[in-house]
């Protein structure tokens, strides 16, 4: 009965009394009905009837105008976000961490369709210890290591230093042997993720006007190629695009073959530690379990990066350069080939920070002024996930 009082509070008292008397004759039927035992309730005197049943019986005792004008408004539900397939870099959650992602990462729409065979190698690739480490298999592993969020920078099929070392961070948070190589174990943790195994490694991309145009500024600071460009955004070296693609021009509409990036890391990160002998950078969560580790570039002997715990205090994407602020003359516009690539993100000592690079493939392989140098595709993750507050420390 308290379905019914319920949804008569909410019938206007002016209605004339010969359709009230009806409409209540009408409810009581349905829930004598509802009351009794049927094969939709093994428990006699349950109600079975929801509100909306409920309504349906009234309202259809009704002419179509008493109908209308009896209905209950009821909100629309908010649409679910969906995660789209064959898009990479997309952020549906509400987290400040997947807000400012959004905001930092262009969604990627790719395709699957008439892969090359070159394509479907790399995608099929798998690792055995009798496997050859050939370029296929390689990228595989690189885009696995990626996927698991241990960067290797620039995804350019080599089997070098920053594929070691993310390797080496991988076997390290999982407690397996480390040794910077594959082994049945490693292999068997890197793959054992449904998801991040369904994702394609090397997709088709299409290249757009936008892509294709550069932007032009007189004081430079922004892509000087269409090679250049198209490799960053896809998170690869201009050699490997280039391999990828040898008889198809970086041209409006084109097809070209391009590795997917797929997601970084999303959990907000509350404490980094900068590791100068390893040029590497471990993210931290606030359960401070390691969540994304990244290859960097860090001082020399001649200009060191410091030691200590420091905390961040500002967080900028795309800033402006000035190496001399008492002359404004000298600063330079955003732009990813600015000295501090796409992202600045101050600490608590004057003039350091973690930042990205206008040369991601050189990343590990150079020295820095004494900061943080990432990709500046890491380092646009690490500013989306990283708090103001959060610690960073020096070893």
């Amino acid at each position: 009965m308290f379905l019914v009082s319920s949804y008569l509070r909410q019938l206007p008292l002016s209605k004339p009394l010969p359709n009230r008397i009806l409409i209540i004759s009408a409810l009581m039927t349905s829930v004598a009905l509802s009351g009794c035992s049927s094969s939709n309730s093994e428990t006699p005197g349950v109600e079975t009837d929801s509100i909306e049943q409920l309504k349906d019986n009234v309202l259809g005792v009704l002419t179509p105008e008493e109908a209308a004008e009896h209905e209950i408004e009821e909100e629309p539900a908010e649409p679910v976000k969906q995660l789209q397939p064959d898009v990479s870099q997309q952020f549906i959650g509400d987290t400040p961490s997947q807000l400012r992602l959004a905001k930092a990462f262009p969604e990627l729409p790719y395709s699957l369709d008439m892969l090359p065979e070159k394509a479907q190698a790399v995608n099929e690739a798998q690792w055995t210890p009798e496997a050859i480490l050939d370029e296929n298999l390689i990228i595989k592993i690189q885009g696995l290591l990626n996927y698991n969020h241990h960067s290797v920078g620039a995804v350019d099929g080599r089997f070098g230093a920053n594929v070691i070392k993310a390797l080496q961070v991988f076997q390290e948070r999982h407690g397996l042997e480390v040794n910077g190589q594959l082994n049945p174990e490693t292999w068997a943790k890197l793959t054992e993720n449904e998801t991040i195994i369904s994702q394609p490694i090397l997709v088709n991309y299409t290249l757009t006007e936008e892509d294709v145009t550069l932007i032009s500024h007189p004081k430079g600071q922004q892509f000087t190629s269409v090679l250049e460009a198209v490799a960053e955004k896809f998170h690869m070296s201009q050699g490997l695009l280039l391999r990828l693609n040898p008889e198809t021009p970086l041209e409006q509409g084109n097809t070209i073959l391009v590795y997917n990036p797929y997601q970084p890391n999303e959990q907000e990160v509350h404490r980094v530690v900068a590791v100068k002998a390893k040029n590497l950078l471990y993210a931290y969560n606030d359960k401070d379990e390691l969540v994304a580790s990244y290859p960097t570039t860090m001082g020399s002997v001649y200009k060191p990066s410091p030691n200590g715990e420091y905390k961040v205090l500002s967080r900028i994407k795309d800033p402006t350069y000035n190496k001399d602020f008492s002359n404004p003359n000298t600063v330079l516009p955003p732009g990813p080939n600015n000295p501090v690539g796409r992202v600045w993100i101050g600490i608590n000592k004057p003039s350091y920070g973690i930042h990205g690079s206008p040369n991601p493939e050189r990343i590990s392989r150079q020295n820095s002024a004494g900061c943080v140098r990432l990709t500046n595709w890491d380092a646009l993750g690490l500013y989306g996930t990283i708090e103001e507050g959060a610690k960073v420390e020096f070893l």
